[in-house]
């Protein structure tokens, strides 16, 4: 197998490390470039890919399990670096997003992504972004080399309880797997940062709608780890089934929730919500039809209306519709006069017909 064929395979093969195909554009002639959005409308093109699709674990949802016929490939951390540099050089893509499936013990399968790493880092000076993912179980020593090497490394938790994540991944577990190695990935981070070397960020995943799990646990985990791990991000992947997995007859989850769950991921990180502080329903999952913010404005009269011309920043944030750039135009504005009608927010895109029955000035 020549290496545009390996990549061939193995670029879009790393749609799955989002349980399922989305986001990956066709711009370009490269197999498996991911369009990530960041910075808001700013789109980085990504060549998103698999050191390899071999797999020692039979995940229910994966479409790479040990047990799934499907074509493997394997590219040597040589072929791997040059078909990146290749894509780079002629800029086709922005970045390196390399992921792999746990192909015999988590070392050895770091190892061969590290050996990428250093190639492009030592020998071909590549000095733009890289994303490594880590292997649950991986040792520090590598965990060290891989923060060393990487702008951003992560570890997917994939399911929010030990039980949920033995019915989608019987071979793993949250408290040896999961904990334990994003321990230590939190202890070698703090050792760099005390020898005052720059850091990668760290980020994890959740898949969604795969099992039995409640957007209430997943909340109360996503909670968890911001406060305990230092995680920048925490992301949530919408189940799609895999046909020649267990689980290729069940529905595929709803868009709108996983939408939900970064709703509510925003308000926590940005807005000091708790998660006591997010409404769900009585089945322990968020509401459908409308936001988690405007629901819990509306289960709170007491609380409004909101002065916006002496509301504090946090207390602006509380208002539907308002969100950390209008609070501090809002700020900003009043700071010079007083704001003596909402219409005076109108030039400033301001949603005034949202914010306004919660307002007053």
């Amino acid at each position: 197998m020549d290496l545009y064929k390996k990549i061939s395979i193995l670029g879009p093969s790393a749609q799955y490390d989002t349980c399922g195909p989305k986001d990956f554009g066709t711009t370009t002639d490269i197999p498996g470039v991911y369009h990530a959005k960041v910075g808001g409308s700013r789109v980085c093109r990504l060549f998103k890919v698999l050191q390899t699709n071999e797999c020692v674990n039979s995940c229910n949802y994966c479409a790479f399990r040990r047990d799934r016929s499907t074509t493997r490939a394997v590219a040597t951390s040589d072929e791997m670096a040059t078909a990146f540099e290749s894509a780079y050089s002629r800029r086709l893509v922005d970045g390196l997003f390399l992921s792999s499936g746990l192909d015999g013990s988590p070392d050895s399968t770091m190892t061969r992504m590290l050996d990428t790493a250093h190639i492009l880092r030592d020998k071909m000076s590549y000095r733009g972004y890289l994303h490594l993912k880590i292997m649950p179980r991986t040792s520090s020593s590598c965990i060290s080399e891989a923060i060393r090497l990487a702008s951003r490394v992560s570890l997917n938790i994939e399911a929010p309880t030990e039980e949920d994540l033995t019915r989608l991944s019987p071979c793993k577990d949250l408290r040896s797997g999961f904990y334990h190695t994003m321990s230590l990935i939190k202890d070698e981070i703090r050792k760099q940062k005390r020898l005052g070397e720059k850091v990668p960020s760290i980020t994890t995943q959740f898949v969604v709608g795969a099992g039995e799990e409640r957007d209430r646990d997943i909340i109360n985990s996503t909670s968890f780890l911001y406060k305990n791990f230092g995680l920048s991000r925490v992301f949530y992947s919408a189940f799609r089934p895999v046909h020649g997995t267990p689980l290729e007859d069940m529905p595929p989850a709803s868009l709108t929730r996983e939408h939900r769950l970064y709703q509510v991921d925003f308000l926590m990180r940005f807005y000091r919500f708790r998660p006591k502080d997010i409404p769900l329903g009585s089945d322990g999952n968020l509401f459908d039809d409308v936001d988690p913010k405007t629901i819990w404005a509306q289960n709170h009269p007491e609380f409004f209306p909101v002065n916006i011309n002496t509301a504090s920043y946090w207390r602006l944030l509380r208002v539907p519709g308002m969100g950390p750039v209008t609070a501090k135009k809002v700020i900003s504005q009043r700071s010079s006069s007083c704001i003596r009608s909402i219409f005076e927010l109108h030039n400033q895109r301001v949603q005034i017909n949202k914010i306004e029955p919660y307002i007053c000035c």
